[in-house]
Parts: C-alpha cells; structure tokens; sequence
C-alpha cells in the first residue's frame, strides 16, 4: 500500500549555555529509538575546562568536577531524571586547564511533549547554580517511516568497545555545538531510520542527505549522496561532507527517505551555522546563464537592475548577499543580468517572472508600511522579516506604553517547518519608526530571552536587578503580549 507521509521538519540541536562569573557550559540532544519501540534520548554536555576551579588531590594532582542536575518533565510530572558529579580529567598542573569535560548520557521516555530543565554548578566554588531548560517532543509513530534526529559528531571510529559513545559498532563522539569554524573541515553526523521493513517490505528505496542554505530551498550540488537502500527494522546512517570550501552562511543538513515513485516518505534537519572567510562564492555557475529572451532584457537601465538586486537581500543566502556586495558594484549590465536571472531561476525554474514580480509587490507593500528615517522598508528588520517569512499572523503594537520604548511582537503561527514563531522590535523614537529586531524563538535569528529589559529600559536599570526578574511596570504587557499575542 502507497503511503505518504507529510514531511515535518525539526530542528533538534539546542544549545544551551550556563554563565555564570566562571562556568561555561553547553548542551545538545538527540531523540533515538530502540527496535521493539522503546524511546530515549541522549544529552551532550561539555564544559569549558577553563571555566571551572580545580582542586589539589591528595597526590599533588589537580581536577575540577561540576554538579549536575537534570529533569524530563510533562506538564508537572517528573517523567525521569538524573543527578550526578561530573569530574574532569585529572592534570599535574592548573595551568593545564584546556581539556574540556565530555558527557553523554541516555534516558529512556515515552512518547509525549516534554520539558527538559537541568542544573549545574561548580563543585568547587561557591557560586549559584546555573538553570536552563528547553522543550521537545518524541514521536516516533510504529506504522510510519520516520527518522531519529540528527547526532553531529567531531569524530567517529570503528571499535567493538561498549560505552555510552558506541552505537552500531562505532565510537562516536558528539559535536555538542552548530557553529562551524574554519577549522572544522568535516561536517560528520549520525541518526537512525525505523520501520522500513514494515511500512515497504521488500521494496528498495532511497536515501539521500545533502547540504542546502538555510535561506533558500536548493541543494548544494557538490554536497549530496545518494544510496540505494533495502528496507530494514533499523538502518543507521553514519557518514560526512567535507566543507573545507563550504563559505559561510547559514545551512541546513538534509536526511530524506523516498520509494521507487520519488515520493517523500521520511524527512529530517538540522541548522548548522558556517564561518570560513577564505571560501568564496564562483561566478562559474552565472557565466552559463543565457539571458537573451528572458524577462531580464527588459531591464535596460544599470542602475535598475542593481536597485533591484538589492531588493533581493532579505531571501538571499549569506552567499549570495556577500556576493553582490563584493562583486556586483562593479560588474557591468550583462553580469548582473545573468546574477538576476540566476537567482530566480534557482527559486522558480519554470516561472522565474512570476516569482519576481510577485516578489516586487512585497518589496512595495514593505517599503511604503516599514519605512524609517534613513532606510527604505525592505532595509530594516520589520521589512526583511516581512519579506523573508511573509504577513505574520498576528501584530501586537505597544507604541505608548508609559513605562516603555514603543514595540511591536509578530507571531506566526506556522513558520516554514516551525510552529509558534515570534519576533520582538522596539524603537527609542515613534517618530522614526525605526523598530529594531531585539528578541526571536525562529532558528537562526537574534535570540535575547530578557528582551523586556530592552523595552524598559527607559524607565529603570536593568544593571541593578537580578536577571530572572522582569520588573512590573505600570501599563506594562510585553510580558502578557509574548505569552499571547493578541
């Protein structure tokens, strides 16, 4: 029986980060499940080595240790939990402190929506603990065929020893963060693929993991492979891209299962963020492009086309923006010409005019609502997000709040693959109605969870409260407004 299967798409690499005067640390995790249906998930902790106090042995060495707490909450119930000292490697001397702790533990859920809080503190100082928490949802449906979530991985060897590092015959050590320096030249990862065998029985399918912008829905021609795959109760998947030429920007990692129609039975992702200065975009791929009887030879003038390419910036890659900014002031009419149609060929192959006039109209309708002193609508952060993610369901607008700066709080409903997005703009000056983005829970964007103190600045100093408390202002409802936007 053909099935298909809705493609929901998760991004499952939180990190947090616990600061405390000292203490730096950060988390990741992966939801996994066993062969006969039992779920759990594995947590990645490391702690900066540099950050913790160390204290002497009694043979002279040294070794630093945090506490850690951990909860997996539904609703109010305790669901599981774990509470445990977790020592650092022993070293002769404390000006030795580089290596950094490495903790991977796995805890058996069912499945439900949950709430993960965890605790840490340095065993050998006496400041406060530090708390963080985040939400998840395991699902894994028995009758579908569904992808765990994506493991990255520093490294991974073949080994028969047993540990909390191995799996299916491998020593894999986690990549606890999604920022990818120039010095990291693999992108490795690992995630598990269920219920093949039953939903397809013998039929071959394939499998394909590749690299797209985060920005734009297109695959990275030189970073995808393809396999075909016999069905199986549990297929692992272990394997890298080498991204040693990969330029920076914002990407997503692709996990795709498709039957012998092509069609999308299983997918999964995950957000990974690239800094390499020394890769830079080709101009190969533009000198290609005809553009004799295309709607770009309409465009007579220079100056146009070069308006209009910057229009382009809000759903530009990194790649391409930098592109543009770099070469494209002194490329001459036909260049830009071949970039302009490029880029709409690759977001619409069969109606690149149409997608481009559609697109103009939004540029308008955010140029003549967004527009600020000293920046044209689709230039500031309200425009760009508005262009970007299209019409937000909800617009929540505090401009005389009397204790705050004037806000606004956008809130979408369904964000690509995302649910329950916001995006939080204030501005000093009504008058300029220049918002700026300060807070969002969309991926990739600028995250501040005490954004309100931004908001109030204005009427007292944040500086002289504890972080965790947000003060009550007369007339205040940033608060409220976030919760539920209205």
């Amino acid at each position: 029986m053909k099935k298909i299967i809705s493609y929901t798409v998760i991004f499952v690499l939180f990190s947090i980060t616990c600061n405390s005067q000292n203490l730096r640390a950060y988390l990741s995790y992966s939801a996994f499940n066993t062969p006969d249906n039992n779920p759990y998930i594995e947590t990645y902790l490391t702690v900066n080595g540099k950050s913790i106090e160390y204290r002497k042995l009694d043979d002279g060495n040294f070794q630093g240790a945090v506490d850690v707490q951990i909860l997996f909450k539904i609703g109010d119930s305790i669901v599981n939990f774990a509470k445990y000292n977790l020592a650092g490697p022993i070293v002769t001397d404390t000006v030795e402190k580089e290596l950094n702790m490495l903790d991977v533990q796995r805890y058996a859920l069912p499945e439900g929506e949950y709430n993960m809080e965890i605790s840490l503190r340095d065993s050998n100082s006496d400041q406060e603990e530090m708390k963080s928490n985040a939400s998840f949802t395991i699902d894994f449906p028995d009758e579908e065929v569904v992808f765990s979530d994506i493991e990255l991985l520093s490294s991974f060897v073949k080994s028969d020893e047993e540990s909390t590092f191995s799996k299916n015959g491998y020593i894999l050590t986690p990549y606890v963060f999604n920022y990818l320096p120039q010095s990291v030249v693999n992108i490795s990862f690992y995630a598990e693929l269920y219920n093949s065998k039953e939903v397809l029985g013998d039929d071959a399918f394939l499998l394909t993991y590749y690299i797209r912008p985060f920005e734009a829905d297109k695959k990275l021609d030189q970073y995808i492979t393809r396999k075909r795959i016999v069905p199986q109760n549990v297929i692992p998947i272990l394997s890298s891209f080498n991204i040693a030429e990969l330029p920076s920007g914002n990407y997503l990692l692709v996990l795709e299962a498709r039957n012998r129609l092509n069609e999308l039975i299983a997918g999964k992702e995950i957000f990974f963020q690239r800094y390499n200065p020394s890769a830079q975009f080709s101009l190969t791929n533009l000198l290609v492009v005809n553009t004799q009887n295309t709607f770009v030879e309409n465009i007579g003038s220079r100056d146009t086309l070069y308006t209009y390419i910057k229009y382009l910036s809000p759903i530009s890659t990194d790649i391409e923006r930098a592109y543009a900014k770099q070469q494209l002031a002194s490329a001459d009419i036909n260049e830009l010409r071949k970039y302009f149609l490029n880029f709409w060929l690759d977001r619409d192959k069969l109606n690149p005019e149409v997608a481009w006039t559609d697109y103009l109209l939004l540029v308008k309708q955010a140029n003549k609502n967004f527009k600020s002193v000293s920046h044209e609508g689709y230039e500031t952060d309200r425009g760009r997000v508005y262009l970007q993610y299209g019409q937000p369901n909800i617009i929540s607008e505090h401009h005389f709040e009397p204790a705050g700066y004037p806000y606004e709080i956008w809130h979408y409903y369904q964000l690509g693959d995302q649910r329950d997005k916001k995006f939080v703009y204030y501005t000093h000056d009504i008058v300029t109605n220049d918002f700026q983005l300060i807070h969002s829970n969309a991926v990739g964007e600028l995250s501040n969870y005490r954004w309100e103190t931004i908001v109030y600045r204005r009427t007292w100093d944040p500086n002289s409260i504890d972080d965790n408390i947000i003060p009550d202002t007369w007339g205040g409802k940033a608060t409220e407004s976030y919760v539920q936007p209205w």
